[in-house]
């Protein structure tokens, strides 16, 4: 409780420091500093902050909405530096005397200059204040009226009023009185073209402007942009959208117009009529300075006239998939731009560019000139890594590849990785970048589908299909028990719109070899304890790590769980997890995935994702398998087939609140459920929590499963609910900040009868087990990357008995999470 309430205190003498600065240090006697804008929509205080948008001149930023932090950064730093430093040295010329006998006069001079180098660094990174511009508040009157006349409130009037604040500051409300809206009565038009007629009529059901519609300026121009594009997709090649035209008539008593839409007949004297394309004709290796150099090489097939001035390398059949222009129909600007993007999406050719020519008899004339990229490339990379297992890693990355490899623009990859890893498990577990890990892949990519049948009319080729065929493996060293993996994948992918995209694994074979398994003890120690104190308590012996599964095998019995249940009950979890984390496994899954995401780029702060996973392991393995091992579990080469059935749930959905200040917010729910073959989930594909891209207030693997407190270094569940909310926000340039909140646990499912009680899965009666975590973190963006540390406190301790609430929530049981890149 003590260090609760020197935490707030901390905070409040911050929040008062900063908010008692004298902001109005470099704020003229005649100035006034601009505080704060306020609009009011027909007397009510405007909430929309898409209005705001329209306001030229804006308060200085304001960190978590009241702390003028960038502004008093600024302050920190002194203008007027070198002026004072003369008037210093002329005023007190004792003093610099005595200063430069002290040091030398380069070394005086040398004090000068960093003195000013840290005061002209606060006033670069700082925000000046913003110091009130009458011009800049006439520009936005003539904002607000521009855009409410868009908006259909065509005789809408805006004031602005200034209120003077004590201490040089002021504010500026203004009042936007908006009338009624106009309304469209009639629509007629005027289309000289009988073409062009004869198309509006036909789609005239989809038409933005309608009667009784809002006379929006956006809803023309949406109007324009529309017909235009039905237009040159109608085969009418020759239009463009400036031959579009609206006339208004608007009577201001009735708030009515009357609107006109008028198209021209014709471009340069040249009637408007519907083209079809005649003759297509492919470069496929086309360079500016070679391209006078003569045809050698040309393949006709179906249609469409192939051309190389080398031998032709790409199969036309193959090539086709990506090209959707075709002959004998009408020009389309959709299959022009499907084209391209399919072209440029085969990353084979540098440039992709498509040029049309009128030919005789209003037909069209199409070349696609295209630019291969090299056949074979070379490429290094090196990178910062870092997970919810790992907390450091440096990784490199040599990969080769070869294009076009059998003429149907397919990529051959051939790759070798290696990491060095910050590694608990390491036996030099105080040495930095303890452990490492090398690995080595090959994939061929092919830009349709591989099957025995025609996917066509299932999905077409506009869903960009592609096959990817991978093999892989993988050697780790002082992780863990040390694993060597071996991976084999066939991986269907396709987007049926641009946020939507869908992933089928045919085969996702894993085969996971521990090399480590003598060591388990020595890693796993808590078990090591619990097992050591047991046969000392009842069998007087000394136990050593190599001889654990021995003794339990022998004294761990029948008659020892009759007079001790408990401790036989803890014998047995630990053999039951010895077996499972150190078994060989063979993972022979398919896979489906579905993901949503309506992210412009990048740099989108106001989206939403959606991602749905469902995995099915070892059901036609299982059934073709007739080994078994000693225990009547189906193998394939002595190894055990994993078969279980799992799912995965994530949502996340960003909100942009204002300039740079971002809510963030993520749920998550994975089920994995083992049946027939296995009891239990493969270590590697179960669930764990806490991290610094999970539940923050807890290390990784540290909480769960359900309310139980074991100390295991590594808990896992089968599964996991997990839901996070984060306020970001700018502090000062690159530096951002974060609150947080994240709340989750995972429990078992699988009901075995030794799986403990608190750590089964009770239904709704397991809400009480979510822990919840909260606190803060800085984000350092170095735009090519994002430094992030994260503090995390415990808020809710679902094992503790009593005092559940806030019992560590302090610095001394705080989580340091040390992170690349937003935690999501």
């Amino acid at each position: 409780m003590k260090n609760n309430i020197r935490i707030v205190t901390l905070i409040i003498v911050i929040t008062i420091c900063f908010s008692s600065c004298n902001t109005i240090k470099y704020v003229a006697d005649d100035e006034l500093m601009l505080t704060e804008n306020n609009i009011y929509v027909n007397n009510k205080k405007n909430v929309d902050d898409e209005i705001n948008d329209y306001v030229v001149q804006r308060p200085n930023q304001q960190v978590l909405g009241f702390i003028p932090f960038p502004l008093h950064f600024y302050n920190i730093g002194n203008k007027d530096f070198e002026k004072d430093y003369e008037e210093w040295k002329n005023n007190k010329p004792g003093w610099y005397k005595f200063t430069s006998s002290v040091f030398s006069e380069k070394q005086t001079r040398g004090m000068r200059n960093f003195k000013y180098g840290v005061h002209q660094w606060f006033l670069k990174n700082g925000e000046p204040p913003v110091i009130l511009n009458n011009q800049k508040t006439l520009q936005t009157i003539e904002n607000l009226k521009l855009h409410y006349f868009n908006e259909g409130f065509l005789k809408a009037d805006v004031t602005a009023k200034k209120d003077t604040i004590r201490n040089k500051k002021a504010e500026i409300n203004y009042f936007v009185t908006t009338d009624k809206v106009f309304k469209i009565d009639t629509v007629s038009t005027v289309i000289e073209s009988k073409v062009l007629d004869s198309i509006y009529t036909k789609n005239i059901e989809q038409s933005i402007i309608k009667t009784g519609s809002v006379f929006k300026t956006s809803s023309f121009s949406d109007e324009q942009n529309r017909l235009t594009q039905l237009y040159r997709n109608s085969g009418v090649y020759r239009f463009n959208k400036n031959a579009i035209s609206f006339e208004a008539d608007s009577i201001h008593s009735t708030y009515k117009s009357n609107v006109t839409l008028l198209i021209n007949d014709s471009i340069a004297n040249v009637p408007y009529k519907i083209q079809q394309i005649k003759n297509i004709k492919i470069h496929t290796d086309f360079f500016f300075n070679t391209k006078n150099k003569p045809i050698k090489d040309s393949v006709n097939y179906n249609g469409y006239l192939f051309l190389g001035r080398e031998k032709l390398k790409y199969n036309p059949k193959f090539l086709l998939d990506a090209i959707f222009i075709e002959p004998n129909k009408i020009y389309k600007d959709e299959n022009r731009e499907l084209t391209r993007k399919h072209l440029r999406g085969l990353n084979n050719f540098r440039s992709v560019d498509i040029k049309y020519t009128e030919l005789e008899n209003d037909m069209l004339e199409a070349e696609i000139f295209l630019t291969p990229r090299k056949k074979y490339s070379i490429g290094t990379s090196t990178e910062l890594t870092h997970s919810n297992i790992r907390q450091l890693g440096i990784s490199g990355k040599l990969s080769f590849s070869n294009r076009n490899v059998f003429k149907g623009a397919e990529i051959l990859n051939f790759s070798v990785q290696g990491s060095f890893l910050d590694s608990q498990d390491a036996a030099e577990n105080e040495t930095l970048l303890n452990a490492w890990e090398v690995g080595a892949d090959i994939s061929l990519e092919i830009p349709r589908f591989i099957l025995p049948f025609n996917s066509n009319k299932i999905v077409p080729k506009t869903m960009s299909p592609k096959t990817t065929f991978t093999l892989g493996t993988s050697l780790q060293r002082n992780i863990g028990l040390d694993k060597q993996r071996f991976t084999g994948l066939i991986d269907y992918t396709w987007q049926t719109t641009k946020t939507k995209s869908h992933s089928f694994q045919l085969l996702n074979m894993q085969y996971i070899k521990n090399l480590n398994i003598n060591n388990y003890f020595e890693i796993y120690e808590s078990e090591f304890e619990d097992i050591e104190e047991i046969a000392d308590t009842y069998f007087n012996i000394d136990l050593t790590t190599d001889t654990v599964i021995e003794f339990i095998d022998e004294y761990i019995d029948n008659d020892f769980e009759t007079s001790n249940s408990t401790e036989y009950k803890t014998a047995i979890n630990i053999l039951n997890r010895y077996q499972i984390l150190t078994e060989d496994v063979l993972v022979p899954s398919v896979a489906y995935t579905f993901t949503y995401n309506n992210s412009e780029n990048y740099k989108d702060t106001d989206f939403s994702f959606f991602r749905a996973r469902l995995v099915s392991s070892g059901n036609l393995t299982t059934l073709l398998s007739t080994s078994k091992d000693e225990t009547g579990v189906k193998t394939i080469f002595n190894t055990q087939i994993a078969q279980y059935i799992k799912t995965d749930l994530e949502y996340k959905k960003f909100w942009n609140i204002s300039r740079e200040n971002v809510l963030a917010y993520k749920a998550f729910l994975g089920i994995a459920y083992p049946y027939k073959n296995s009891n239990s989930i493969p270590f590697s594909k179960s669930y764990f929590i806490g991290g610094p891209n999970d539940l923050r207030a807890w290390k990784i693997y540290d909480l769960g499963p359900g309310t139980t407190n074991s100390g295991l270094e590594y808990n896992v569940g089968n599964l996991k609910f997990l839901t996070s909310l984060e306020y970001r926000f700018k502090i000062l340039n690159s530096i951002k900040g974060a609150f947080f909140v994240d709340a989750g646990n995972i429990w078992d499912i699988s009901n075995n009868e030794l799986t403990e009680e608190n750590a089964k899965f009770k239904g709704i009666n397991s809400i009480q087990d979510i822990a919840i975590g909260s606190g803060f973190g800085l984000r350092y963006d170095l735009s090519f990357i994002l430094l992030r540390l994260d503090l995390g406190f415990k808020t809710y301790e679902p094992y503790l008995d009593n005092n559940k609430w806030f019992s560590n929530y302090n610095f001394n049981n705080t989580v340091y999470n040390f992170g690349i890149s937003y935690p999501f």
